[in-house]
């Protein structure tokens, strides 16, 4: 199951890079093919596609930010109230360990 989780997120990263690759095409090529290939309709689908992506990834990528600064509070919440409730000294001491095995000699 993990080899499977794990060959999803390479090929979907890949995908990703691809995408970018893609995207960052017009910007190179000269401005002369660019005109000609805007005509067409897939062209058009393709940029409405692309504005559609940019602003789902934007509100994902904001909502994911919100989810993390909200657990991230959550963590830090229960750190602190660790610290008022625990003990100022540990239960075991921690350099007893060799006391005791010079005693059993």
């Amino acid at each position: 199951m993990i080899r499977f989780i794990i060959q999803t997120l390479i090929i979907l990263s890949l995908g990703g890079m691809l995408y970018l690759m893609a995207k960052a095409l017009p910007r190179v090529s000269d401005e002369e093919t660019v005109d000609h290939m805007r005509h067409s309709r897939l062209m058009e689908y393709l940029e409405k596609l692309d504005e559609l992506l940019k602003s789902f990834f934007e509100k994902a990528l904001r909502r994911s930010r919100v989810w993390l600064l909200k657990l991230d509070n959550v963590i830090t919440k229960k750190l602190d109230r660790f610290k008022k409730s625990g003990t100022k000294e540990t239960k075991a001491p921690l350099t007893g360990g060799e006391e005791k095995e010079e005693e059993k000699k």
